[in-house]
């Protein structure tokens, strides 16, 4: 497949977009589907987009303490870097940071209105839906093929395709419980096609990502007084998943990787775990941005043993926070996430009464979010763009008024 052809045709797709249009952030969104290379289109669009607010004068995003927290965090970033042992990769990798976390800055400022929510929201589908999509063909002309692998659609790695595609099957539960009743068909089609995508990218720290998305909602459900209408879509999900699930993994030659711990994780992630903890108690106040890898290779071969197998990734996003960012760094980033936590809960029961159609994107958005910090404890997350944007568009949403959309 041409790679640099599709790669080119978005980039100008995205340029146009930007240069004759006002709404340039849905070209960015739109093509969040295809990350293959880096940078992607949709950094270029993202720049432009951030220069051609910044040109306008219309930098501005939500009062919340969360952003004057990702605020110091970052300046905590950018400070660290003259204190790295390598600050070539010390500033590359701070900057990378600092362009991810802008996506929640950005998206809490760009919403201004329910209209222009409805329009983000709908491009940031179309993306989830193209990747899936991608994702099934891929699959498909493996096996024809006869070929074994895992898909990753246009992403660089399955995880991030299976966790991007995880946060469209949750928005999908959201409206088959919590929306109108005509739509519980059209909506459990599409929770069922985006669940067997998720399935097809055989990553395990994506179907977590899903079951603790799928939990929050459950619980909302309860509250609510939904819990009968969960119930069967979950009933309908476990005995499609029962059935499809054991088929796709044998046919696949994957279902390995579901026998419990794999060499990789004892050997592997785990070692990379325990550097991480021995550098915590060496460096305190942290190694500085991106420093995780040159740091923890020489305390892997020191805790391993014969039957280490270098991995020099955090393996998890606290643990790279910890370990490069220190404890203070730490408990900022942390009373962070905690703060985004609790605005949305508190939100969700605001809406509650006022706005039903606020109170199920709320519900998806803090499902979503949810799911993507647990995913987080086994997976370095922190430069995921879709995380970000998540949380940008819970806060976008937070401060628009309870009146009916």
């Amino acid at each position: 497949m041409n790679y640099y052809g599709m790669w080119i045709l978005m980039f100008i797709a995205g340029f146009l977009w930007l240069v004759l249009t006002r709404r340039e952030a849905n070209a960015g969104l739109m093509f969040l589907w295809g990350l293959e290379f880096e940078p992607a289109p949709v950094d270029f669009v993202f720049f432009g987009s951030w220069l051609k607010r910044i040109i306008k004068g219309d930098v501005k995003w939500s009062n919340n303490p969360l952003f004057y927290l990702l605020f110091v965090y970052i300046l905590l970033n950018l400070v660290q870097i003259p204190l790295s042992i390598s600050l070539q990769r010390a500033g590359f990798f701070a900057l990378v940071t600092v362009y991810t976390i802008s996506f929640a800055f950005y998206f809490s400022g760009y919403i201004k209105d329910y209209d222009t929510w409805n329009e983000v929201k709908r491009f940031y589908l179309i993306a989830v839906i193209i990747s899936a999509m991608v994702l099934a063909v891929m699959i498909l002309l493996l096996y024809l093929q006869g070929r074994l692998g895992r898909p990753a659609g246009f992403f660089k790695d399955p995880n991030v395709a299976g966790a991007f595609i995880s946060t469209g099957a949750l928005f999908a539960m959201t409206r088959i419980l919590f929306g109108k009743r005509e739509e519980i068909g059209k909506y459990l089609l599409m929770f069922l096609f985006l669940l067997i995508s998720v399935v097809l990218t055989f990553s395990r720290g994506s179907f977590l990502n899903l079951l603790s998305g799928i939990g929050v909602i459950g619980l909302i459900s309860i509250f609510v007084r939904r819990s009968k209408r969960f119930f069967i879509v979950l009933s309908i999900a476990v005995v499609i998943g029962l059935i499809s699930v054991p088929f796709l993994l044998e046919t696949f030659r994957q279902s390995f990787r579901f026998r419990g711990l794999q060499w990789y994780d004892i050997y592997g992630r785990a070692m990379a775990w325990r550097a991480g903890i021995e550098m915590l108690k060496n460096y305190p106040l942290g190694v500085g941005p991106g420093q995780f890898e040159i740091y923890s290779i020489d305390y892997q071969k020191s805790v391993g043993g014969p039957m280490l197998r270098l991995t020099p990734s955090a393996h998890s996003l606290y643990l790279r926070v910890l370990t490069e960012n220190g404890l203070l760094g730490f408990g900022i980033f942390l009373v962070g996430l905690s703060v985004a936590i609790v605005f949305g809960i508190f939100e969700l029961f605001r809406s509650l009464k006022s706005n039903e159609a606020k109170f199920q994107d709320i519900a998806w958005l803090l499902s979503s979010l949810v799911g993507i910090l647990v995913q987080s404890f086994v997976i370095d997350t922190l430069h995921w763009r879709h995380f970000w944007i998540i949380l940008g568009f819970m806060f976008g949403l937070v401060k628009l008024k309870n009146k009916t959309s």
